[in-house]
């Protein structure tokens, strides 16, 4: 795994620096994958608004999606952002299993 430069980590810092950001990627972290509407329901948000920081955390290239069916699988694909996760206390996000 090459080193990312310093303008790389900055925009994984700045898409896991909002709340909603940070515990999607905590969820996708420890369950591996999730969906859209299970996420909304996890996070007692709208699926749209859930749907928009999906959108900067792919843009970001944190995580990514994969089709099955009519449904998308979001999976975290940084291994940069997974050993990040790794020092944060899981404790601090809501969207687990239940």
């Amino acid at each position: 795994m090459n080193t990312l430069n310093i303008e790389e980590y900055t925009k994984i810092f700045a898409a896991l620096g909002h709340p909603i950001r940070l515990n999607i990627a905590c969820g996708l972290f420890r369950n591996g994958k999730c969906n859209v509407n299970t996420m909304s329901e996890r996070l007692n948000i709208s699926q749209a608004l859930v749907s928009q920081h999906v959108k900067i955390l792919r843009e970001a290239k944190i995580i990514e999606g994969k089709r099955e069916g009519n449904i998308i699988w979001y999976s975290i694909c940084s291994e940069y952002t997974k050993k990040l996760l790794e020092c944060v206390d899981l404790n601090l996000c809501s969207c687990q299993n239940k």
